[in-house]
């Protein structure tokens, strides 16, 4: 039976595989211009039907202070919406707009830290531990880090549960200067990247459990944070760079854009170190969201003292695993 099973769901996952394909083609197929258009009519169906998501961003919203009246939230919930299935389109349609060639006609960076953009130079490539969130473009943002500032980078990802999906997802991330490896091999193959000079990027603004997490604090309000970027700055020395690629218009045009370099002094207290390195490039990640809310993520899971159903759901797992 449990043979049955997997053979089952192999095939299920397949069919999902082959059906999704369906949608890049289309995309492909259409101007960038068009496939927008098709975003935007699929932004209002999905806002319309996809209660779960709609709400929880709402929520959200109001929760982080960012919009205060309902129908203020509303109206952002919609072009969060919009802003996710534009960086779908983006990710298919990439390689048919950008190459190595052109891609400073794209591309660019900006920050008012001088030293950021320093580190952005091609011409002086700078080993760094990148601090990234689910904000603007984080599928783009990878290539086109290494497309500007010239350095080989190493990311981070997390399995998807259909490995087709994954693998078609992942190989669009990944380039020649940008490989990526899974969440469940640790941080062994981040720290052998750092060793041989090259970057890593991690995505880290999501909720952690309280095994992988640090407690911090966000829009005011309690969060729980991933630990890697912290502890392998104080491993390693290297800085921490908060990056970000954000869209600056619909003719495909981003900026790489992010705070100061973050190097921080160990203090001998680990666990406070770790606290006080998350909660600096959380407030990085907090100022850039408040300039452009609408590319954040806002859906996804962030705070302790809100969506209290999760909460208790992630409780409850921690203790069923011994955490």
């Amino acid at each position: 039976m449990a043979h049955t099973k997997k053979n089952k769901n192999v095939f299920l996952m397949e069919v999902e595989y082959r059906l999704f394909l369906l949608i890049p083609l289309l995309i492909r197929a259409l101007s960038l211009k068009q496939a927008y258009a098709l975003a935007k009519i699929c932004a209002c169906i999905f806002y319309l039907v996809d209660f779960k998501h709609r709400n929880r961003a709402i929520a959200h919203i109001l929760h982080s202070g960012i919009r205060t009246t309902l129908p203020e939230a509303k109206e952002l919930a919609k072009a969060n919406f919009l802003h996710m299935l534009k960086v779908f389109i983006e990710v298919v349609k990439c390689d048919q707009i950008v190459t190595p060639e052109n891609y400073h006609e794209y591309f660019s960076h900006d920050s008012e830290d001088s030293e950021f953009a320093r580190m952005m130079d091609p011409e002086h490539p700078v080993t760094a531990i990148l601090a990234s969130a689910h904000l603007g473009n984080w599928e783009l943002a990878g290539n086109i880090y290494t497309l500007m500032s010239g350095q080989n980078l190493c990311s981070i990802m997390r399995p998807l549960a259909n490995q087709k999906l994954g693998e078609y997802f992942y190989s669009h991330r990944m380039s020649k200067k940008h490989t990526t490896v899974s969440k469940e091999k640790g941080i062994r193959p981040l720290l052998a990247a750092l060793n041989r000079g090259d970057s890593i990027a991690i995505v880290s603004d999501q909720h952690a459990s309280s095994r992988e997490g640090v407690e911090i604090t966000t829009f005011g309000h309690p969060a729980r944070a991933h630990m890697s970027v912290a502890l392998l700055h104080l491993k390693t020395g290297y800085p921490i760079l908060p990056v970000l690629a954000i869209r600056m218009d619909d003719n495909f045009h981003f900026k790489m854009t992010g705070a100061a370099p973050i190097r921080y002094k160990p203090t001998g207290d680990k666990e406070h170190d770790v606290k006080e390195i998350t909660q600096l490039y959380t407030n990085a990640f907090e100022e850039l969201i408040r300039k452009y809310p609408d590319q954040w993520l806002w859906a996804h899971r962030r705070w302790l003292d809100c969506n209290r159903n999760y909460q208790k759901k992630d409780d409850a797992n921690d203790k069923e695993t011994g955490h």
